[in-house]
């Protein structure tokens, strides 16, 4: 696989047998970039941050590709969070599109889990790849007002992935900075 087509694996504030057991699952599937961010580890509350770039469409063939190392991933994660306890783990999928109608979008996706229970952060991961078709039809319905990336969160109180509003517009005109909120 290219260096373009490299999967790219960060984190920080996890321990070398976990960064090493994530390297080992991406490692079957993808060939991948590892950075160890520790210098840029800053939230006392987080006890640790996962961010995997897939250099490949959030769809199902992505999920049949990677469906064994999915399986393995999610798992891990679960585990990582678990032995955290009330400290948290951080976790971000980025995926370079999305396919809808055998189309390929460039609009990146991102899937952004923060400081949430065990409960709903085991319910955020089990979610995520029967999302397919929903996230696609969303963001093309929405497709004229999108930028070249868009985060989707899980909100634990309505347990379910929420696509994040942008500021831009009417919220910039009022003072705020632009950007993501």
């Amino acid at each position: 696989m290219p260096q373009s087509e490299s999967l790219r694996f960060s984190h920080s504030g996890i321990s070398l047998a976990e960064s090493e057991t994530i390297y080992n699952i991406l490692n079957k599937t993808f060939h991948v970039i590892e950075e160890d961010q520790e210098f840029q580890f800053k939230d006392p509350s987080m006890l640790g941050i996962v961010k995997i770039n897939f250099p490949l469409p959030f769809c199902d063939p992505f999920f049949e590709l990677f469906s064994e190392g999915w399986f393995s991933m999610k798992h891990v994660l679960k585990d990582m969070r678990r032995r955290r306890g009330k400290r948290g783990l951080a976790v971000q999928f980025y995926f370079t599109g999305f396919i809808q109608n055998e189309e390929i979008f460039h609009t990146d996706i991102i899937f952004q889990i923060n400081d949430i229970s065990q409960k709903e952060f085991e319910m955020a991961i089990e979610k995520i790849e029967y999302l397919v078709d929903a996230v696609s039809a969303e963001l093309v319905k929405v497709q004229q007002e999108m930028t070249s990336q868009v985060t989707y969160a899980y909100d634990p109180l309505r347990r379910k992935w929420l696509l994040e509003p942008r500021r831009i517009g009417f919220e910039a005109n009022r003072g705020e900075l632009g950007g993501r909120k």
